[in-house]
């Protein structure tokens, strides 16, 4: 962390900064000059440290009388946190769609609240108090933040630089198709909440190098080529780290040059799709890595989420209780972090066991419910934000909770881990079932590298719509929950496989001896329609009521 400016000087870790001459010189003896507009923006926050400083202010004070974009100010904050190094991540925060500010006192981190769920059952009236409890609870030792106007879900996520596409094949028609690419993927990149995409604007006029991204103040960096050989087009697309240069990430897409739009659209939706996933795509996974290697104690919010993600994808009882945890920890820290909101919600739904009393399972839902609707209440248009807060309110408002699960679809077309996360709410809105079956095909077809939850999400999709074989298919890949066990055996059951669902029912059995037809109804909250459709595998199988 930071040092107050003295004598016209400002020490952040090992890094020293001149504040006039802009001048970084860094502990290994390594020097920096950043710009002359870069140092003036450093100064006009090292002024006011602490202080949430909006972008409009900045652009007034460090451009005045100059119209400049957006993505100007980013490129500043980048060459700030380069010349300050990884402690100047910590150091210089983002604020989501609203301004920066630096810290320069340390502040002491948010510390885990052992049981922090455990709270009475509330009344339905009251449940907002139950969102200000887990607040309250897990401030301790952390600092109170303002509301966000306009929340996104990450306080500090990744900055990417999609840099023009390069014809091999010379002729105007590919420069064309080469620049419409281009276009295409910034703006499908765009529609992401989760990225900041520098506008074409910016990067227009830049070669694809990773001093080039870095220069931009971008994270991570895109490059393409074009080249056609007879009438069979390859388009290929890597994205690299902009910091090291090392490529994460490569595809390539082959099609017919007859129908050039269709070529065009193809291209985009399958070099899109897997960088849009947000918890497994390769952008989503590098970050994670990022976090992984600084070690969990001196994470900031947006780092301490990745690795919480992380931890859930396995389904194991304690790494769910760990992700809550860490959740729990991001929220005290970033209150407006609606995704994480999100995530702690699903997150304590998946913890949900045989076994637990009803009490228990009262309270873990109140909290996931009350999860669900602060995330909605700071990020209303994150389309995680509105599946679990649609989860939280459809017993009440089922159609208004359809609309909402509609609606997140609509906002992610193209991000494979959202739309197969939402299929799996025709489970709980059977009428969503089409839609839901098209939802996850299409996920699995952005995203090939899938995660074995898809199946999951898959074999519930194919439940609803009656399509047993296919359930069991799915069900039989997915992670080893007993949702997902109990999904399968009921799938088997109705398909006519009636041993093969007895011997999985006893091996479940040993697992969770108190499973039941009545827990299963109960615990996942299905649509009554829905839920009977597994009581009657349950019953061929030979569960208890």
């Amino acid at each position: 962390m930071a040092a107050r400016p003295m004598n016209g000087t400002l020490k952040i870790g090992q890094t020293t900064v001149d504040l006039e001459t802009g001048e970084a010189q860094s502990g290994d003896g390594r020097l920096a000059t950043l710009r002359p507009k870069t140092a003036a923006l450093l100064r006009v926050l090292a002024a006011r440290p602490g202080e949430l400083v909006t972008k409009d202010e900045l652009l007034k004070l460090v451009w005045p009388g100059t119209l400049v974009d957006e993505d100007g100010l980013v490129q500043c904050v980048g060459e700030i946190r380069r010349a300050l190094g990884e402690e100047g991540r910590g150091a210089l925060r983002t604020h989501a769609k609203r301004g920066y500010s630096l810290h320069l006192i340390p502040e002491r981190r948010a510390q885990p609240t052992v049981g922090a769920h455990r709270w009475p059952v509330w009344a339905g009236s009251i449940l907002l108090t139950a969102v200000v409890l887990v607040v309250a609870a897990l401030a301790i030792g952390g600092t109170a933040r303002a509301p966000k106007q306009d929340a996104a879900s990450h306080p500090d996520g990744p900055v990417v630089a999609v840099l023009p596409f390069e014809a091999l094949t010379e002729g105007e028609r590919w420069d064309r198709l080469s620049r419409a690419l281009t276009h295409d993927m910034i703006a499908d990149l765009a529609q992401n909440h989760w990225l900041f995409v520098l506008a074409d604007a910016t990067t227009r006029a830049h070669q694809p190098a990773p001093q080039t991204a870095a220069d931009l103040g971008a994270t991570y960096f895109v490059t393409g080529s074009l080249q056609v050989e007879g009438d069979l087009a390859r388009i290929t697309a890597a994205l690299s780290d902009a910091g090291t240069g090392r490529q994460l990430w490569s595809k390539r897409v082959e099609g017919a040059t007859g129908d050039f739009l269709a070529l065009q659209r193809a291209a985009s939706e399958a070099l899109v799709g897997e960088l849009s996933a947000n918890w497994n795509g390769p952008i989503a996974r590098a970050e994670r890595t990022r976090a992984r290697e600084r070690g969990i104690d001196d994470l900031g919010a947006y780092e301490l989420y990745l690795v919480a993600t992380d931890r859930v994808h396995s389904y194991t009882a304690e790494d769910l209780a760990a992700a809550a945890e860490m959740y729990r920890r991001v929220v005290a820290m970033e209150p407006t972090f609606g995704e994480a909101w999100a995530q702690l919600s699903l997150t304590i739904y998946n913890m949900v066991a045989p076994g637990m009393s009803q009490a228990e399972m009262e309270r873990m839902w109140q909290e996931a419910e009350a999860a669900a609707l602060e995330a909605y209440r700071v990020s209303p248009n994150d389309p995680h934000a509105l599946a679990q807060a649609a989860n939280a309110v459809r017993w009440d408002d089922p159609e208004r909770a359809e609309r909402m699960v509609r609606h997140a679809a609509s906002v992610a077309p193209n991000n494979a881990d959202i739309l197969a996360y939402l299929s799996y709410r025709a489970a709980h809105f059977p009428a969503l079932g089409p839609e839901a079956e098209e939802w996850i095909a299409r996920a699995i077809r952005l995203n090939p590298d899938h995660p074995a939850w898809y199946h999951w999400n898959r074999g519930a999709v194919m439940m609803v719509v009656g399509r047993y074989a296919d359930a069991a298919e799915a069900f039989a890949r997915a992670p080893g929950h007993v949702d997902a066990k109990a999904g399968r055996i009921a799938a088997l059951a109705l398909m006519g496989e009636v041993p093969a669902a007895r011997k999985l029912l006893a091996e479940l059995m040993q697992e969770a001896p108190d499973f039941s037809i009545a827990w299963h109804r109960d615990a996942a909250g299905l649509a009554e329609s829905v839920a009977e459709v597994y009581a009657r595998g349950f019953r061929v199988a030979g569960a208890r009521e």
